[in-house]
Parts: C-alpha cells; structure tokens; sequence
C-alpha cells in the first residue's frame, strides 16, 4: 500500500501533516496546530478524517484537534504517548513506547502498520511516529520538535541526556529514512550549525540549495548537518543547545 504524506503549513512556521493512501479515502492528520488548513486540505482531496496523530501536548500542535473531531463524519481516534494524558484534548489512544527503538503499535493507517517510539527531551512525553515498508523497514518520522532540519527543540521539560538519546534514537536507522518536523526553523538552525563548524561543507552546501519549504529531511542529511545530533557528548550538545537558545 502506497501512502501519500502532504505537508499542511499552519499557524506562522508550523506544519501538519495529512496521510492516506492512494485511491481510500480515509485520512489521518499529524499534529494539528489549527482546524481551519487541515479541513480545507481533506476537502480538497476529497478525503475524510479518521485519526489523529499528536507528537506532544503544545498548543500549537494539538490546538486544532478538538475542532477537527467535532466537525468529522464519523469517529475519530486521537493518539499521543500515554504521559500526555489530559494534556492533548480528546485522546483516546495512550501509547506506551520505549524510549531508544521504535516498537509496534495497534494503529495502522490504510493497513500500513504505525510505531512508535518515546523521544524525551523537549517535552517529558514526546513520541515519534513511523510508518514502514512492507518489511518492516521504517520510511518516514514524524519528530515533531524533537529534531527539526539542522536543529533540535528547546528543553523545556528534558535534559540534554533525554536530547542526546533522543536525536541519536530518531536517526539510527538507514540514512535515506524521511524525517518530518515540526517547524520550518532550517534557514536559522543552518546559520548557527556553520557557526559551530565553519568549516563543515555540506553545512554550506545544504544552506546554499535550500528551498522555502524544506520538511522533510533525512537520516543522511542530519548526521552531516545537525550541530546537536553531531555533538560528541552529552555535554557538547547542552553547550550548543544554551548557545542556540542566544544565537
């Protein structure tokens, strides 16, 4: 089964993502931040929403989904980790995922399987999701604001050790794996990278071809330009993330 992702942008630098396969109509959302350019999406394809993927507990990932239930056809599932309970508005499933390896789940989106895995560090109960090839092989993550292209999200409820774990986690796999974030923030995380390696040219090289919309990246493309997933020790990456956080 062929699956379709599409970036929605939402609010002033966010994206959402929609997910169906091709020639169904039943859809899924990945972090909906507003109601308003996820309906007028799903219209636009003719598709109706079934589930609802959150990848923490924001506002500005989650602030569309009440509206989004309310307004579908038929029921909804919503998904975030189990930690987010009561925090991501109208959940239904709570996920338990481990943290370091992604792990089968009960959901599914057109009979494609979905797992998960625990990515602590930006929020305390952050979960990626992934989809996989008939092999089992992951394709695509959704990383939500644990890592965004060239960066990583500010420790607002982890440690620079749940960060460490987490980005190394998120990109253990091939390097042709898909990454799909939460923010278009590259153009500035890419300015602070060549900051902190000037002299890492595919720092320069990924700058110099960027495009106005740059989700999703990959596996490859983070380990040769992400100052945070690059960092050599736990405390190399709290030294960069407190320089970001000024830069």
């Amino acid at each position: 089964m062929t699956l379709d992702i599409q970036p929605i942008p939402c609010l002033k630098d966010n994206y959402a993502y929609l997910i169906h396969a091709h020639g169904q109509t039943d859809a899924v959302v990945v972090d909906p931040s507003e109601e308003a350019p996820v309906t007028a999406a799903l219209k636009e394809r003719g598709l109706s929403l079934v589930g609802i993927l959150a990848t923490h507990h924001h506002h500005d990932h989650v602030g569309g989904i009440a509206a989004l239930v309310a307004a579908a056809r038929g029921p909804v599932w919503v998904a975030a980790h189990a930690q987010d309970k009561g925090r991501v508005p109208e959940q239904t499933a709570f996920v338990e995922a481990p943290e370091d390896q992604l792990a089968p789940t009960a959901l599914a989106i057109a009979g494609v399987p979905l797992l998960a895995m625990h990515i602590p560090g930006h929020t305390r109960a952050a979960i990626a999701w992934a989809l996989v090839s008939p092999d089992g092989t992951p394709t695509d993550i959704f990383t939500g604001d644990t890592l965004f292209g060239a960066g990583c999200g500010r420790l607002f409820e982890g440690t620079p050790a749940q960060m460490y774990r987490s980005l190394q986690a998120l990109t253990a796999g091939p390097a042709g794996v898909r990454l799909w974030f939460g923010h278009e923030y590259t153009a500035s995380n890419l300015r602070f990278a060549a900051s902190v390696e000037p002299d890492n040219a595919a720092v320069s090289a990924r700058a110099a071809a960027l495009a106005a919309r740059t989700t999703p990246t990959t596996v490859g493309l983070e380990r040769d330009t992400n100052p945070f997933l690059r960092a050599g020790s736990v405390e190399e990456l709290a030294a960069r993330r407190a320089a970001k956080d000024k830069f």
